[in-house]
């Protein structure tokens, strides 16, 4: 494959392949990034609940900026702060969990430029299903998110619509957020769960 010489690519590989020409040429700093190398993989072994909360949390934070796209984005229930939530507290125990939920929900509803004042009882049920996953811990994974996605919706969505949503929009959210979850919950979740 032949690259153009503007390329972004292309100056990005150039710069690489003479960075680690000169890195190969001085023994001290082949030292220094091998040590540097070594203790990262230490930290991150280590501090894997800290590296997994913060991952997580950034990815819930972003999963919800479809909301920009429509006004009626709303209605449909693709998130990632429950993932985030359910798998925190099942893997490092419900208080990390709690602020888990806390933190994905309320940076997800901020990054998404759809926080209102409504939202309150998402940002303080999430972090009720932070403290009650781990009661839960006996069942399969993908059981336990979707307990946990069904029991969120039981009480955020009868709240919504006494608050002034729609019925329409209410039974809406609900079907495409349990179908997503369902479908995060068998196939995404068992793979982080096991890297964390």
């Amino acid at each position: 494959m032949k690259f153009k010489k503007d390329n972004l690519v292309y100056n990005f590989l150039n710069k690489l392949d003479s960075f680690l020409k000169k890195l190969a040429n001085d023994p001290k700093k082949v030292m220094g990034v091998a040590i540097l190398s070594i203790i990262g993989l230490i930290v991150i072994t280590k501090f894997r609940s800290i590296l997994f909360f913060v991952l997580l949390n950034l990815l819930a934070s972003v999963s919800m900026m479809y909301l920009k796209i429509s006004k009626h984005a709303h209605y449909i229930g693709l998130e990632l702060c429950t993932l985030a939530t359910v798998l925190i507290s099942l893997k490092y125990g419900h208080t990390l969990g709690m602020i888990t939920g806390f933190i994905s929900i309320t940076s997800a509803l901020i990054v998404s430029g759809y926080f209102k004042p409504t939202y309150f009882v998402s940002v303080l049920t999430m972090p009720l299903i932070g403290i009650i996953t781990p009661l839960f811990s006996n069942l399969s994974l993908w059981q336990i998110g979707l307990i946990m996605t069904l029991m969120y919706d039981a009480i955020v969505l009868p709240l919504y619509i006494f608050m002034g949503s729609r019925i329409i929009s209410s039974v809406i959210f609900f079907i495409t957020h349990v179908l997503f979850n369902y479908w995060v919950f068998t196939t995404l979740a068992p793979v982080l769960f096991n890297l964390m």
